[in-house]
């Protein structure tokens, strides 16, 4: 018996639009045919019986058509925004989109913004003298913070604060895994608030989000859009449980457990692959309940790489010539 399930979801995934969804619904089925067995017998009918199709395009037809996304700043615009890293994962990710058409992490309510900085000196004290010296060691940004309030009050606002909430999660963490960008740390993005003179395009990281879901409000059911890359990953977790299961019960079927476990990696592979370029957006997530009220609290630390303090000139700083820098010194 055949059953080569990685190349036929493989190349099924490629094939675009309605292809995707035909192809979760018969993983679905699947794997509540192989979760139902009574008896090893029925083992053939039932794998059969999930209908998955063939055809489809390569790997690097989907890879080369795959845009990539850059943030669409307005130089004119003062409200307080944290930009998106131009990573596909982020810039087609159906859980961010409301951040990616406002151009960004826009927060709706002015935040109140702490920023400071400092020069170090050390005190040098000489013997016999009244009063030490101070010797010039460094300066420094220290992070800047954010309180920021996020309130909900319908379907809409109630997207954008999960889009928010996952965004700024998700900038905590570092690139690990099966990602392209495996052993990178959390992405830099910029830091725009009030003009050119105040915040512009400041690199920064986001090192604390905090937020307090209070039992003092009410919640708001809100329909998500999920990743077909983590309905993927659940067909591939339950059908390897299954897997697993069937080779440990019945050795007569081991080659039909094997054909499975095979697939399992072409899936996972694929599944991979879905996730770093964002694909997805047609799977339903399910409702989350978003709280009517809440504040989000930001700890964003400036980023500047060691060329970029090289180059500082305190002269240009004062004269206002790195106004419009993309590198925002302040």
């Amino acid at each position: 018996m055949s059953f080569d399930i990685g190349q036929n979801v493989g190349s099924t995934l490629f094939k675009g639009g309605n292809a995707l969804n035909t192809t979760i619904n018969a993983g679905r089925n699947l794997k509540s045919a192989l979760s139902n067995l009574s008896s090893a017998g029925d083992i053939s009918s039932m794998l059969r019986s999930s209908s998955l199709p063939l055809a489809g395009e390569s790997v690097g037809d989907i890879m080369s058509s795959i845009a990539m996304f850059t943030s669409n700043e307005n130089p004119n615009d003062w409200r307080v925004r944290l930009s998106l890293p131009s990573w596909p994962s982020f810039t087609m990710s159906p859980v961010l989109d409301p951040l990616n058409k406002a151009g960004g992490l826009i927060f709706p309510y002015t935040p109140q913004i702490t920023l400071s900085n400092g020069a170090k000196y050390e005190a040098i004290s000489p013997i016999h003298s009244n009063h030490p010296f101070h010797a010039y060691v460094n300066s420094q940004v220290e992070a800047i913070l954010i309180s920021a309030a996020m309130n909900v009050e319908n379907t809409e606002q109630g997207l954008y604060w999960i889009a928010a909430f996952h965004y700024l999660r998700a900038l905590t963490k570092m690139f690990s895994g099966s990602d392209f960008k495996a052993g990178n740390p959390p992405p830099i993005v910029k830091f725009n608030a009030y003009g050119n003179y105040v915040f512009k395009n400041v690199p920064v990281a986001v090192i604390k989000f905090d937020t307090t879901l209070g039992n003092d409000c009410d919640y708001i059911s809100v329909p998500v859009k999920g990743s077909l890359m983590g309905e993927i990953s659940g067909i591939d977790d339950s059908l390897g449980g299954v897997s697993d299961m069937l080779g440990s019960e019945f050795d007569s079927i081991s080659d039909i457990t094997s054909d499975i476990s095979s697939g399992l990696n072409a899936i996972s592979t694929v599944s991979d692959m879905l996730g770093t370029f964002g694909v997805g957006g047609g799977v339903s997530a399910g409702i989350t309940r978003v709280p009517t009220k809440s504040v989000f609290s930001i700890t964003l630390q400036p980023m500047y790489s060691r060329e970029s303090v090289r180059k500082f000139s305190l002269d240009k700083f004062v004269t206002g010539a790195y106004a419009n820098s993309n590198v925002g010194y302040i």
